[in-house]
């Protein structure tokens, strides 16, 4: 068991504040620790997973406070930030320290906008990407990491492996060797004293016995018969779902089934108790739902549901306080009609839009507040952002408890906005109407590598998560400011809106309405943008500051990889197919030639799996289409 006490937290932050400041060049006498040290009171709902901070510093001299560990963490992070200091990215060289500091007075006292503010793993990572995340994002507001799967292995093995890099042999990990690196993750989430939310995929097999080895089908001979024979009948047979068990529905209506899931996740728990939110999903796909008599009787919701039922009332009955999220989407979009919930007090709520658009942001409340009529297996995944939201709808009408949303914004379609200021927009924007929406909070699951040209996407979620105040356009201008000094930061930020608006996701996807012309003019006009920008980033490159010489580097071989894409992409709208099939591989190409240089923000996987599948100038698609 890997824990870590709210005193050796404190002492943590400790550490990192003379660390810093020693960096400064400041010598302070700041005292730390928990409200009740300095009488400070807050009115929080759960001093556990609520966050909040106070900063009262005097002429070098006061404290930082916070209601539990990590919070004292967050206000050691936000005072150095007050005194000068920028979070520019994660990894080495991500944090610029200023030559001079005037050390202001501050006096701060705030509580977090929302509860749940998760970091969630994804894309092709080694240990140093995603310890570098998990030291990050306490700097910006992010109080909880989530690990998916129990060994995280298919992470880890597309980055050991090299998964489709035509340029490097890959190197083969054991699954023993995923769960060392989960430890060494969870020793630093702990240490920080973050959340730590685990599993999701998987309950579906790994309690009967089944290998979880992600989206990969197995050799059926090594799935036991027993597995089979409670698999979901589908079109008259019981089979696990083309080979693959993570994405097998089974028959949830059996008593064996209910019992052995649930009991797997007690057990779990009581193996795992660093885990505060335990995920408890079911397959992976839709339209492969049962249709025995027994679970044609009810909706799946109401299975899923009995299940979780289950699950909270052993935990109550073990006195163990972990959290159960669960998900509504799919074929569980449709609330249970004959189920209740009965622990809402241990639950969490979450609202998975995977087939949602990024062209357009979350709404100030709900425009559609009826979902189509159900069926078994005729799910048809919504398209819009309104179409998505009717189905929460539904749901929050069912359930009185904790509500966030599980996104996808930095996970695929980002990769399409070259300026990165698109997606951050909508972000800021959805997490402002959450509270219209009944959302408490967030998990991104999200590349890790993923700053490239820059954090602004990742800032800006983590700070109007934090605070519902928080100004989209100062925000990012800071961190340009940070990143490439403040006499430049005026000219980065035209630069990269202008990337934005030519290389819009809607447009991209043709999943907005656009003028062509309009769109032709635009994606030009990024082009000419890096072409006038080479030389001015070439001159940079040398910076004598060591983080701003690395954002100018990340600046020049973005710059060289999206030009290309430019291209490609008025090809296509120009209808000319060839080259634009042409020059989207030669923007590939270049870009597994330079991932060495910019590994650290850039997944050169995901880059090549979103370029050939999600530029789409005359047909719309979805997640699951390609």
């Amino acid at each position: 068991m890997i824990t870590f006490d709210t005193k050796s937290v404190v002492s943590f932050a400790s550490d990192e504040l003379k660390k810093y400041l020693k960096l400064l060049g400041v010598s302070a006498d700041i005292k730390l620790g928990l409200f009740e040290e300095f009488n400070i009171k807050a009115e929080v709902e759960d001093p556990f997973f609520d966050d909040a901070y106070a900063i009262k510093v005097v002429n070098k001299k006061g404290y930082v406070s916070g209601i539990n560990g990590r919070s004292v963490l967050f206000a050691v992070y936000r005072l150095l930030e007050e005194w000068g200091i920028g979070w520019v990215r994660p990894g080495k060289n991500g944090t610029y320290i200023p030559k001079n500091s005037s050390a202001p007075d501050i006096d701060i006292f705030e509580v977090a906008a929302k509860r749940h503010r998760t970091m969630c793993i994804e894309g092709a990572v080694s240990i140093e990407n995603v310890l570098d995340m998990i030291e990050w994002i306490p700097k910006v507001g992010f109080n909880s990491y989530y690990i998916q799967f129990n060994d995280a292995f298919i992470f880890f093995d597309r980055w050991y492996n090299h998964t489709r890099n035509p340029l490097i042999t890959g190197e083969k990990i054991s699954y023993d060797k995923a769960l060392e690196y989960v430890d060494i993750m969870i020793t630093e989430i702990k240490r920080r004293g973050l959340l730590l939310q685990r599993m999701g995929h998987g309950w579906n097999c790994d309690p009967f016995g089944v290998p979880n080895h992600g989206w990969v089908a197995e050799d059926p001979d090594t799935i036991p018969q027993e597995y089979k024979d409670i698999c979901a009948v589908v079109n008259g047979k019981r089979e696990v779902w083309k080979n693959m068990p993570i994405a097998t529905q089974l028959c949830y209506s059996n008593p064996f089934v209910a019992k052995t899931m649930a009991d797997g996740v007690v057990k779990y728990l009581e193996e795992h108790p660093e885990t505060d939110v335990v995920h408890f999903w079911l397959g992976d796909y839709f339209n492969n739902t049962c249709e025995c008599e027994e679970c044609t009787k009810l909706r799946y919701s109401d299975y899923y549901l009995r299940i979780i039922n289950l699950i909270t009332e052993k935990l109550n009955e073990k006195g163990l306080k972990n959290k159960v999220a669960f998900t509504c989407g799919c074929n569980k979009g449709w609330v249970p009609v004959a189920t209740e919930v009965e622990h809402p007090e241990n639950m969490i709520l979450t609202f998975a839009p995977i087939s949602r658009t990024f062209g357009e942001t979350f709404p100030k409340g709900f425009k559609i507040k009826t979902t189509p009529e159900y069926k078994l297996n005729g799910f048809t995944m919504p398209r819009s952002v309104d179409e998505n939201l009717s189905y929460l709808c539904e749901w929050e009408n069912f359930f009185d408890g904790d509500t966030i949303d599980f996104d996808y914004h930095l996970m695929w379609d980002h990769i399409l906005d070259a300026g990165g200021e698109g997606i951050a927009r909508v972000i800021h924007d959805d997490i402002i109407n959450f509270e219209s929406l009944g959302m408490n909070g967030y998990i991104s699951c999200q590349l890790q590598r993923n700053a490239f040209p820059t954090s602004v996407a990742m800032t800006v979620m983590g700070k109007t998560l934090w605070s519902s105040k928080t100004d989209f356009d100062a925000t990012r201008k800071k961190l340009y400011a940070n990143s490439f000094g403040e006499e430049n930061a005026e000219m980065m930020a035209e630069y990269f809106a202008t990337l934005s608006k030519g290389f819009s996701i809607g447009a991209i996807r043709s999943q907005i309405k656009v003028d062509r012309n309009e769109f032709r003019a635009n994606m030009a006009a990024a082009k000419e943008a890096f072409e006038k920008i080479e030389a001015f980033v070439r001159a940079n490159l040398d910076d004598p500051d060591p983080c701003r010489r690395v954002s100018w580097r990340i600046v020049g071989v973005h710059r060289e990889i999206y030009s290309i894409l430019a291209d490609s992409i008025i090809a296509f709208i120009d209808g000319d197919n060839e080259k634009g099939n042409e020059l989207r591989h030669k923007s590939i190409r270049l870009a597994w030639e330079k991932e060495p240089e910019v590994q650290s923000v850039m997944d050169g996987l995901f880059y090549q799996e979103m370029i050939e599948s999600r530029i789409n100038i005359d047909k719309a698609i979805g997640f699951f289409d390609f």
